[in-house]
């Protein structure tokens, strides 16, 4: 055959097919144009010359990983929708006498035209939108200098490879369906229906079990460190446990819905209820997938505007004065030197403070098991993260110092405060090693020692130094002990004078040769803002992305479902069925299963809640209130999106089964 034959075949396909064709062509432009700008910005040389650029490119590289990572599944499992669709006139094909190494050749041209109307398209966009998406990228994260396009040989390499390797393996799988099936498979492919599926009790049980096991590991998670090292595990489960339960679950849903009869053998019911049980499998899957989109559009969204609006508390978390001192494993001599080296450097700039807090603890790593502490040695499992915490000890003077009030404790009684992981205390006595005190709750009071804690914090105030000390040697190890020095100090002056101020303590520190840091939380406020904003930015390209994919896999759903049930309505119109009652089904299926992503997604999202925070807590946020608000917007906003997609493809459910 002439090989230009092969190439307005594979152009006449397109066209014909366009009403499948043209949502994953325009899918594949979506996904091209954003993997291009964000491996644009990424590479980008100007960034270098910027303060907290570093931030940036990390998470922008690692934007440019999940994009890519994302666009090569969902543009796949996409695709396999197409293939169902095409196997009929491919099958007619080979009726005309088309051998199947002729209609591989047409499908490679297909492919060909189509990637490469997908790199030219979603490139020129890219180039089109790169400086709108840099300037709100320089918006968001405050980063100031002079940009300018540069053309990135480097992404555009990227994203010819990332788009030829999604249409290979699109290309082989179509191959591989039409080499395996004969002729008359081909011409019934798309009209082949499932058996009626088996609600088999292990996938009910493996969905439980998995779905469950992820939940528990959100619910009973106690520290963010935890949290974040059991993140993945939990996500996995949860999407497993998902899968099966959609599948499972949603069969034996359909079976107790045809077993009642006074529910079945209604006509809005019956044929909807029949036709998805034959179908479910397949359904299920989709079914499945846009309920984890789902979820991951939520999260993302939530929990980016969340970080990026609460830029300033995260900053107080973590910088909790304009100047802050810092010292580790000092002496009581270094300490009071360093006192009189600040105290002279403020003096000597004419400077009044008008807030000094020094305080002095005594950190130490160690094990807590209920109301029991004990240092590394005399830990039975060192692997426990939600046992892992940081134990401050002060004595009350410390702590009047700190707070300017007065604890008044007896002889052999520790005040405990507890932060971030138990709301309460509720034991009687705080034992130390082999010894022990009785404990007297504060959970009304706060202190933050170091702002840039990452692991649950303990604090614990003793009478005096003689019981704090015998604290200190009942941990039994002083390997990860160390006496520590917080000195806190705030000014009335402008921000650049905050940090002028701040860089001259740290000079005058630094000549007293003593060892310590010194972090100023104006100087420090570019690099935040930078990282959070980054951050959004990074959550707008993924949630875009991952709503992209959810409105396509359902109306990809919608509009397989409405050519498997044409021909069925059809017939249903021929023996008396009015167009009234087709609407009133179609209605009925949809409304069926179409929300139970929805619901489920939601479900996910208020589960995942305090496991998230608690990841969240690891980048100094720390505001519930702002976090719920924030997840509770985003819920009402994309159930909205999602009431409108599931009416536009209702209509074209509708159009396709009354053709």
């Amino acid at each position: 055959m002439n090989k230009f034959l092969y190439a307005r075949l594979a152009a006449g396909n397109l066209k014909k097919n366009r009403q499948n064709v043209l949502p994953y062509l325009l899918s594949c432009i979506g996904t091209v144009m954003m993997f291009f700008i964000m491996a644009s910005i990424s590479v980008n040389k100007g960034l270098n010359e910027m303060y907290g650029a570093n931030y940036i490119t990390t998470i922008t590289n690692f934007g440019v990983t999940i994009i890519g990572l994302f666009s090569v599944v969902f543009l796949i499992y996409s695709n396999s929708f197409l293939v169902k669709r095409r196997k009929r006139e491919f099958g007619l094909f080979h009726i005309l006498g088309m051998e199947k190494k002729h209609i591989a050749i047409v499908l490679l041209f297909e492919s060909l035209y189509m990637g490469v109307i997908a790199l030219a398209a979603g490139v020129g966009l890219g180039i089109l939108l790169y400086r709108l998406m840099f300037l709100v990228l320089v918006k968001l994260t405050g980063i100031e200098g002079t940009f300018e396009f540069q053309f990135s040989g480097t992404a555009l390499s990227h994203t010819v490879l990332l788009l030829a390797a999604i249409y290979l393996i699109n290309f082989l799988l179509g191959l591989r369906q039409i080499q395996k099936s004969e002729p008359i498979e081909l011409l019934k492919g798309d009209q082949l229906g499932e058996k009626e599926p088996k609600a088999k009790i292990i996938n009910v049980l493996a969905g439980v079990i998995t779905l469950g096991a992820g939940y528990y590991l959100a619910v009973t998670c106690e520290s963010s460190l935890e949290a974040f090292s059991t993140f993945f595990v939990a996500v996995v489960l949860v999407a497993i446990g998902t899968h099966f339960l959609f599948s499972a679950g949603s069969i034996a849903l359909l079976k107790a819905m045809k077993k009642n009869k006074r529910y079945y053998y209604k006509l809005n019911h019956f044929t909807g209820v029949s036709g998805m049980l034959y179908r479910m499998k397949q359904n299920a899957a989709g079914l499945a997938n846009i309920c984890i989109l789902s979820t991951g559009v939520l999260l993302v969204i939530s929990i980016t505007v969340c970080l990026w609006t609460g830029v300033e508390n995260s900053l107080r978390n973590r910088y909790p004065a304009q100047v802050a001192i810092q010292g580790n494993d000092m002496t009581d001599e270094q300490i009071e030197s360093g006192c009189q080296v600040v105290s002279q450097s403020i003096a000597d700039q004419g400077l009044t403070l008008e807030k000094a807090v020094d305080a002095r603890n005594i950190y130490a790593t160690v094990y807590r098991e209920d109301n029991a502490f004990s240092g590394p040695e005399g830990s039975a499992d060192l692997v426990q993260l939600r046992n892992y915490e940081a134990l401050y000890l002060l004595t009350e003077e410390d702590y009047t110092r700190w707070t300017g009030e007065s604890l008044a404790l007896e002889k052999g009684t520790a005040a405990v405060i507890p932060e971030n992981r138990r709301d309460s205390f509720p034991y009687d006595t705080v034992q130390i090693g082999d010894r022990t005190w009785k404990a007297e709750e504060r959970t009304d009071e706060t202190i933050q020692m170091d702002g840039g804690d990452v692991i649950e914090c303990t604090y614990l105030i003793f009478r005096d130094e003689e019981e704090m000390q015998e604290a200190l040697a009942a941990l039994g190890s002083t390997e990860y002990v160390g006496k520590g020095w917080s000195y806190y100090l705030d000014f009335d002056l402008p921000e650049e004078e905050q940090i002028e101020v701040g860089n001259r303590i740290r000079e005058a520190l630094s000549a007293a040769g003593l060892n310590v840091w010194v972090e100023i939380r104006e100087q420090e406020r570019p690099g935040v803002q930078a990282m959070y904003g980054a951050v959004l930015f990074f959550g707008i390209f993924v949630g875009l992305l991952f709503l992209m994919a959810t409105v396509m896999i359902i109306y990809y759903k919608q509009i397989s479902e409405g050519y498997d049930d044409r021909k069925r309505f059809q017939i249903m119109q021929k023996v008396g069925m009015s167009k009234r009652e087709v609407k009133q089904c179609i209605r009925s299926q949809v409304l069926t299963v179409f929300f139970l992503p929805l619901v489920t997604a939601v479900i996910h999202t208020v589960v995942a809640f305090p496991f998230v925070l608690k990841i969240m807590r690891m980048l100094n946020f720390s505001n519930e209130t702002m976090f719920m608000a924030a997840t509770g917007i985003t819920i009402v906003v994309f159930a909205v999106v999602y009431v409108l997609v599931y009416a536009v493809t209702a209509r074209s459910y509708y159009r396709i089964v009354e053709e």
